[in-house]
């Protein structure tokens, strides 16, 4: 199984910092790997998480993805879902992840959220 390749970028103008996942996401180890960035989000961002088409979603690596947005909003962070793919999409509202944050199809309706709540 190859790893999955993390992109993380701030958007400043936007008050975000996204993080692009490419690949299998298949264990928690590889979403602990976003835990450790919930430290490094500005006070007042979001961090906004975007699932490409190529993303590979295990039951183990949404329970933890369900955690990671358990943290994000203990912390007082605003955690957005984001995938253009309608499969990605339907396996995060299936495990729930709707109910802790908002899955949304493209970082233009992310930024839109963003922004209105600033």
């Amino acid at each position: 199984m190859s790893e999955p390749v993390f992109n993380l970028r701030t958007e400043a103008q936007m008050g975000m910092v996204v993080a692009t996942i490419s690949g299998t996401l298949s264990t928690c180890d590889q979403t602990d790997a976003l835990a450790g960035t919930l430290a490094d989000v500005p006070r007042g961002y979001s961090l906004v998480i975007e699932l490409d088409a190529m993303t590979t979603l295990s039951a183990r690596s949404l329970s933890c993805l369900r955690n990671l947005a358990l943290a994000a909003t203990s912390e007082g962070i605003r955690l957005i879902l984001v995938s253009e793919s309608l499969d990605v999409r339907a396996n995060l509202v299936l495990a729930d992840l709707d109910s802790l944050a908002p899955v949304l199809h493209n970082l233009a309706q992310a930024g839109q959220i963003v922004a209105a709540a600033a």
